[in-house]
């Protein structure tokens, strides 16, 4: 076995086989003698027509699938590509009923969804991956969106993850650009992870083991002596070990932090109002530069780690602010009552952690060890971007971001989900406002990132 496939089968617990390399897909055959050898087969994938060279990847599939029947089942899209919301979950699982596996081909959208369906269904997914764009190919969990708000749920781990290096290589250079957007989370989202586990909020525990694979394989995508080949094996690697540790872990929460809900938010926002959003990675690595900067400040200037713990207090009107934040994109109050429910379990798990937030405060130093440890300077994501070609700031992402909403989005990220992270503690501590933001963008800028 390969380290990836040693770790695949480790964090997996043997659940699901990786098969990783230059013509990978021609193992296709075989996954499907051992996984299902007889009935129905069902190919998932998006409109977007996928090729190899000359050869169309469906076809190709088609091909090697042989005489078994092949029952292909394409995903609506909308403004905003393949979005998992129940409909589209729904018409996705009706039009795979009665097959004996499913094959998903494409995007993280698309593996998402597969993972879904092969849960509903209780049938093996074998999962082709098409681009090194996000890390959640080789994981058991799947972003829906609920009400509006896009939240993590538990699917399936893929029976089988195929990732054909000929594949990839073919996929679009923006594709590979978001992966790299997704892989520099690496330097800032553990530091939100650490957090909320020390301090009481997350009740599974940092675990080194779950973060520094991924810190060592992430410092190969900005090698400059690797070939274009090499480099973007270094891509694939380290995304396919984060969706690893990912499953291992049980959560994305080792390597989803505040960078991620900028994504998420972005994403909301566009949702509502029927607006086109950039890809999750490129968002991503984007908002990496931003959260490490939050971070380089929130440790060096505001002293997060000096304050007094009876200074940290949920807000009174707590409620009002998330109201607030979501009522302009959804006037009939339901993503704000989503939002709500989230936030609300985030302040009262907060409000019984007393005990556990004083044991934080007074091991001060061992703490603050960790995070400067795990806290990567707003330089060293945006090195990663800048020598791959990819969207360094807001205004370059496609469609442009406009000042006034990477503003907005900043100030709406401890109003979304029940996940804390640093945005939690720095809001608690009354330094949430518009100088913070203000401060936060302009380091970032420093690092040619920002607005």
């Amino acid at each position: 076995m390969t380290s990836m496939e040693t770790l695949a089968d480790e964090f997996s617990s043997g659940a699901m086989q990786l098969e990783s390399g230059p013509g990978a897909l021609r193992r296709l055959p075989d996954l499907l003698d051992t996984l299902a050898p007889t009935g129905e087969l069902v190919l998932l994938a998006d409109a977007t027509q996928k090729f190899v060279g000359a050869e169309n990847l469906a076809d190709l599939i088609a091909d090697l699938v042989g005489d078994r029947t092949l029952r292909a089942v394409v995903a609506a899209e909308g403004p905003h590509g393949v979005t998992l919301d129940e409909p589209t979950v729904s018409a996705a699982t009706a039009g795979t009923h009665g097959a004996a596996a499913l094959i998903a081909v494409g995007s993280g959208t698309i593996s998402d969804l597969g993972k879904v369906v092969g849960r509903e269904l209780d049938i093996p997914v074998i999962s082709v991956q098409t681009a090194a764009s996000v890390n959640g190919y080789s994981d058991p969990l799947s972003v829906l969106v609920i009400s509006g708000a896009k939240r993590t749920q538990p699917s399936a781990w893929p029976a089988a993850l195929v990732i054909d290096h000929d594949v990839l290589a073919a996929a679009p250079q923006r594709l590979s650009c978001a992966g790299v957007g997704d892989a520099v989370a690496i330097w800032c989202a553990p530091a939100d992870w650490y957090l909320s586990c020390a301090i009481g909020m997350d009740s599974g525990g940092y675990d080194s083991r779950y973060v520094d694979p991924v810190r060592t394989a992430a410092l190969r995508i900005a090698d400059h002596t690797l070939s274009a080949g090499g480099r973007l094996d270094a891509l694939n690697e380290t995304l396919t070990i984060g969706g690893l540790v990912i499953g291992g872990a049980g959560s994305t929460a080792p390597l989803s932090g505040a960078e991620h809900l900028i994504s998420h938010v972005l994403d909301m926002a566009a949702m509502a109002e029927g607006a086109a959003h950039d890809l999750h990675g490129a968002q991503v690595g984007v908002a990496s530069i931003v959260a490490s900067a939050l971070w380089d400040i929130a440790l060096n200037e505001i002293g997060i780690l000096e304050l007094d713990p009876a200074d940290l207090t949920v807000p009174t009107d707590l409620e009002q602010q998330v109201r607030h934040t979501w009522q302009p994109l959804d006037p009939s109050g339901t993503l704000g009552d989503e939002c709500w429910r989230a936030v609300q379990a985030k302040a009262t798990r907060w409000n019984g952690a007393a005990q556990q937030v004083s044991a934080f405060y007074a091991d001060r130093p061992g703490h603050r060890h960790a995070l400067r440890a795990l806290v990567g300077t707003p330089e060293q994501p945006a090195a990663a971007l800048r020598h791959w070609g990819a969207p360094m700031r807001f205004a370059e992402l496609a469609p442009r971001v406009t000042p006034e909403r990477a503003r907005w989005a900043l100030r709406a990220l401890p109003f979304m989900r029940d996940r804390m992270t640093v945005t939690d503690l720095l809001m608690y501590a009354g330094h949430w406002n518009d100088d913070l933001f203000d401060r936060v963008l302009e380091r970032s800028a420093r690092a040619g990132g920002g607005l």
